[in-house]
């Protein structure tokens, strides 16, 4: 019968001293602060996204009232 497959097993690294704390929670900080830089990156983006989608709608319901052509008004679009 095949012995199970064994990992070597490494001692525990010593506790780091308080001046790696501060460096780590120096470099959460700027991460928190990146992640939130993000989010109001995304969230400006899906507003302009939503604004230009709605100026789109508008200049093609003005080009077909131009040139004379009827569509069916549709709820929702296919890309939403």
């Amino acid at each position: 019968m095949p012995t199970p497959e064994t990992r070597p097993v490494f001692p525990r690294s010593a506790r780091r001293g308080p001046e790696h704390e501060l460096k780590d929670r120096a470099k959460a900080a700027k991460l928190r602060h990146r992640a939130a830089k993000a989010r109001l990156k995304a969230n400006h983006l899906e507003e302009r996204t939503r604004h230009l989608r709605s100026k789109a709608d508008q200049m093609e319901r003005r080009a077909d009232d131009l040139d004379g052509v009827t569509r069916p008004r549709t709820g929702a679009s296919l890309n939403e």
